[in-house]
């Protein structure tokens, strides 16, 4: 493990792991940004002008870069938290040597960009195990590194296209999930991979190549979707009719015109149970309510009865009757409503960061409670090339020939 860890990770699982990425956008990067959440030391080499992502990003039609900084919107602080970065020039004989000095002292290199840059760069598997042979070398991609699109670049929408997950909305037309879920997974994905790869180097002191992409990322969410389709050989109906769905899979708006969600198996289980909590026992043992089968065919007649019940208190009420009678109901949240949640904070699935530009901010933090280790967001996304001076020195090189690097156009 290499020995440049700093102080802030010490009390971390991946404390002592170096990380050096070679990424773009948020598939990639986000895998390693995880990866520091967990203690890693993670170094991001970017080109002369900088990822992409510093000055494309937008959640629908809202732009999120800020009118008095350069180099910077929210998306890249997502994808680059607790960083440091330099801009490096490695299509440069000089550029490509400090490259190399940093993989020699790194765990784990992460990259995303395509199949046939990666050889022309020399930051492909082949050229850079010669250089660390106990690398464990992370590729995310959009499709695999097999097949027709192994070369394609791929976008969060384009993996959800072809995995079938846009017809998974209940719409009758594809409708894309907002905003970068996929992205998100597969970084998530690869941080998973990352970290399986080192504990088997652990064991046999081997590093290897590893493969994420989209593709992959959403077929293994999707499991029991294809499974079914699989089995069934038929497309699944996954349409959404509110009044079609019974009473223990189905959605309530309350008094207050906030909704609830219950989710009850099974039915047989929790049907004279519900029926109480929403104060109309008697239909319980009504013959034509009684079974299963019963309810399927006067389902929207059901239905539009417990409407009825529920408009007649707040959602706070309901979800505390629910509680009591033990029948399983969620608050359907807005992302507002997400920020300011209860259950959210006590677990620090939410935390509150005070940013140096932003200000103080409340971001998820990290999704696992380790009993003796820390986890989370440490510090905000470098500047471009803000590291570049400092992990230089770190390599042994002199403030002159820094600046002379710098005149020569290796670095930034």
């Amino acid at each position: 493990m290499s020995e440049h860890v700093p102080a802030p990770t010490a009390n971390r699982p991946l404390a002592g792991v170096r990380v050096v990425e070679c990424g773009v956008w948020h598939a990639g990067p986000g895998a390693s940004a995880i990866l520091a959440d967990l203690g890693a030391e993670v170094i991001k080499i970017e080109s002369m002008d900088g990822d992409p992502e510093r000055y494309h990003g937008s959640f629908g039609p809202m732009a999120l870069g800020m009118a008095d900084r350069e180099h910077w919107n929210l998306l890249f602080e997502m994808s680059n938290r607790n960083k440091r970065a330099m801009c490096l020039n490695i299509t440069t004989v000089e550029g490509k040597e400090i490259l190399h000095q940093l993989v020699r002292e790194a765990d784990v290199f992460l990259t995303n960009l395509r199949t046939s840059t990666k050889p022309k760069l020399g930051i492909d598997y082949e050229s850079l195990k010669v250089v660390n042979p106990e690398i464990v070398h992370v590729n995310v991609s959009g499709f695999g590194p097999e097949g027709p699109f192994a070369d394609a670049g791929g976008f969060d929408p384009m993996g959800q296209a072809i995995s079938g997950m846009m017809f998974l909305s209940g719409k009758p037309e594809p409708s894309v999930l907002q905003v970068i879920v996929l992205d998100q997974l597969a970084a998530i994905t690869a941080s998973h991979a990352a970290i399986t790869a080192l504990y088997a180097r652990e064991r046999n002191g081997e590093g290897q190549e590893v493969h994420v992409s989209l593709y992959g990322s959403a077929l293994w969410l999707m499991h029991a979707n294809l499974l079914q389709t699989s089995l069934r050989g038929t497309d699944l109906d996954v349409s959404w009719e509110r009044l079609n769905n019974p009473f223990s899979r189905t959605t309530f708006e309350c008094g207050d015109g906030h909704w609830i969600m219950g989710t009850n198996h099974p039915e047989e289980k929790y049907w004279a149970r519900f029926c109480e909590a929403v104060g109309l026992p008697e239909i319980a043992t009504d013959p034509r309510f009684d079974t299963k089968e019963k309810r399927v065919e006067v389902n929207a007649e059901l239905i539009s009865l417990f409407d009825a019940q529920f408009k007649l208190r707040p959602r706070a009420e309901w979800l505390e009757i629910m509680r009591e009678k033990n029948v399983l109901f969620a608050p359907i949240n807005t992302t507002q409503d997400v920020v300011n949640d209860e259950q959210a904070l006590v677990n620090g699935y939410l935390t509150d960061y005070d940013h140096p530009y932003l200000g103080q901010v409340r971001i998820p933090g990290y999704p696992v409670r380790f009993s003796s280790y820390e986890a989370g967001p440490r510090t905000p996304a470098p500047d471009l090339g803000q590291h570049t001076d400092d992990i230089l020195a770190e390599l042994g090189l002199s403030p002159a020939e820094v600046t002379r690097l710098r005149g020569a156009e290796v670095v930034r």
